[in-house]
C-alpha cells in the first residue's frame, strides 16, 4: 500500500515548486498537530478503504486543498489576512526608467513608493580599430597571434594571413574569432568607405581599480605591428557604471537592470532631468491575474469530485455539496466581482467587469465582496487538506464516547 501511494504522489505531484507556505514556524506546526488531534478525537471508528482509488482520491484532495490554501494566502494581507491583490510597478517616466514589481504580493502596501533619479548610466567598453581601404594589403602573409584579457583570464588567438587576403579579410577573419570564442565581447566591422573593427564588450561597469574590461596585448614582438596596424587596442569608449539616487541616497551599479529594496526590478534607460516615481499600483490586470489564480485554485478542488472515476465514493456528493454552498452563499458578491457560479459547481471569470470597475474607480469594492468568500473557502481548504479520508468509503465500526472522547492512533496514522 505504501509504495503505490508514493509512487503515484511522485508521479503526479512530484515536480510541483514548493510555496513559501509550505514551511512553518514551530507555532504553526503545533497547531496544525493540535487540529488534528482535536478532529481525530471526535470522529468514529472507521474501517478504512485503502484500494487504490481510495488512496488516490484521498492525495488529489489533499494536494488541490493544500494549493487553493496557499493561494488564499497568497491573496490574505499579511498584516490584518484581509484581502489583497497582485500589484504592479508604475514608473511617472517609464521611457527613461521601467520597474517590475517581483516580490510576493502582500510584502508592500499600496501606497509605498519612491524616486529615483539617473544621473549616469553604465555602458561598456567599446575598442574601435583604424579606418583602413578595405582592399588595402597592410598586413604581409605570415602566422599571427594576439592575447585578450577579459575577466582576468587569457585567450590566445592564432590565424594565418594568405597573400590573396586584404585588409577587409583579416578584420572579418579576426571579428569571426572572436564571436565563436564566446567570452563576452562581439566583434563586427564598421564601414564608412574605409573599414574597422568595432569590439564590444557584453557587460558593463567597472569593478575596483581596472579602467577596462578587456585588454588586448601583442604575445611578442613581431605581432605588434599586426594590433598597431589595425588598432585592436585603441579604446573609444571606457565602460562606467550606473550612477542614480534612489530618495536622495546615491547609488552605483555596474548594470542598467537594478534590484531595489528586493521588491523591484528596475531598467533604467535615460539620464533624467528630474526624479522619476516609482509606485504600485493593484490595477485591472493584476487583479484579474490575482482573481484567475483563485478561480483555477477553486475548480481543480471541485473537478476532483466532478470526476466520474470518483463518483463511487460516498463523501464526494458531500464534499461537493459543502463547496458549493459556499459559493452560493456569495453568489452576489462574486457576481459583483466578475465571478460567475456555473452549474457544474465552478467559477468563470468575467474580465470585463474588472476593466469597467478600473475606469469607475470601483475596485476597492472587489476587495470588500471577496474577503469573506476567501475566507471561507481558505477555512473549508485548510479543513480537506487535514482529513481527507474523511470523503472515501469508510465503514463506521464504533462511535466515540461522547462523555470522554480521546485520539485514535490508527486513525491519525492513515
Amino acid at each position: 500500500m505504501i509504495s503505490s501511494v508514493y509512487s503515484y504522489y511522485l508521479s503526479q505531484y512530484g515536480n510541483k515548486s514548493n510555496s513559501k507556505y509550505d514551511s512553518h514556524t514551530r507555532t504553526q506546526l503545533k497547531n496544525t498537530y493540535s487540529k488534528v488531534v482535536k478532529i481525530n478525537s471526535q470522529t468514529p471508528v472507521y474501517k478504512l478503504d485503502l484500494s487504490t482509488a481510495a488512496q488516490k482520491y484521498a492525495i488529489d484532495l489533499k494536494e488541490h486543498a493544500r494549493a487553493l490554501e496557499n493561494i488564499t494566502e497568497d491573496l490574505s494581507d499579511g498584516a490584518d489576512g484581509t484581502m489583497t491583490f497582485k500589484k504592479s510597478a508604475v514608473s511617472s517616466n517609464a521611457s527613461a526608467v521601467n520597474a517590475s514589481y517581483i516580490t510576493d504580493f502582500g510584502a508592500a502596501s499600496n501606497d509605498e513608493s519612491f524616486d529615483i533619479n539617473v544621473k549616469q548610466l553604465a555602458c561598456s567598453q567599446l575598442n574601435t580599430g583604424n579606418y583602413l581601404q578595405p582592399r588595402s594589403k597592410h598586413i604581409k602573409p605570415g602566422e599571427y597571434s594576439f592575447d585578450l584579457s577579459i575577466n582576468d583570464v587569457i585567450y590566445e588567438f592564432q590565424f594565418k594571413v594568405d597573400n590573396s587576403e586584404t585588409t577587409n579579410n583579416i578584420q572579418n577573419k579576426i571579428a569571426r574569432l572572436i564571436n565563436r570564442s564566446n567570452i563576452g565581447l562581439t566583434a563586427n566591422i564598421n564601414s564608412l568607405g574605409n573599414t574597422a573593427i568595432n569590439i564590444e564588450s557584453e557587460s558593463t561597469g567597472i569593478n575596483g581599480t581596472t579602467p577596462v574590461i578587456f585588454s588586448i596585448k601583442s604575445d611578442d614582438a613581431n605581432n605588434q605591428p599586426l594590433i598597431d596596424t589595425l588598432g585592436l587596442d585603441r579604446v573609444t569608449q571606457y565602460p562606467a557604471n550606473a550612477i542614480f539616487d534612489v530618495d536622495g541616497d546615491e547609488r552605483s551599479s555596474m548594470s542598467n537592470s537594478i534590484t531595489i529594496n528586493k521588491a523591484y526590478d528596475v531598467k533604467l534607460s535615460k539620464v533624467t532631468e528630474e526624479p522619476v516615481t516609482i509606485s504600485l499600483k493593484a490595477d485591472a490586470d493584476s487583479i484579474v491575474e490575482s482573481l484567475n489564480e483563485l478561480v483555477a485554485g477553486y475548480n481543480n478542488l471541485i473537478s476532483v469530485t466532478n470526476d466520474e472515476n470518483n463518483n463511487h465514493f460516498q463523501g464526494t456528493e458531500k464534499l461537493q455539496n459543502e463547496i458549493a454552498s459556499i459559493a452560493r452563499s456569495y453568489k452576489k458578491q462574486l457576481a459583483d466581482s466578475g465571478l460567475s457560479l456555473n452549474k457544474d459547481g465552478t467559477i468563470s471569470a468575467d474580465k470585463e467587469v474588472i476593466i469597467n470597475a478600473d475606469n469607475k474607480d470601483a475596485l476597492s469594492h472587489i476587495y470588500e465582496s471577496l474577503n469573506s468568500f476567501k475566507n471561507s473557502i481558505k477555512e473549508k481548504a485548510e479543513d480537506i487538506a487535514l482529513n481527507p479520508m474523511d470523503y472515501v468509503n469508510n465503514k463506521i465500526i464504533a462511535y466515540k464516547n461522547p462523555l470522554r472522547s480521546f485520539p485514535d492512533p490508527y486513525n491519525l496514522s492513515a
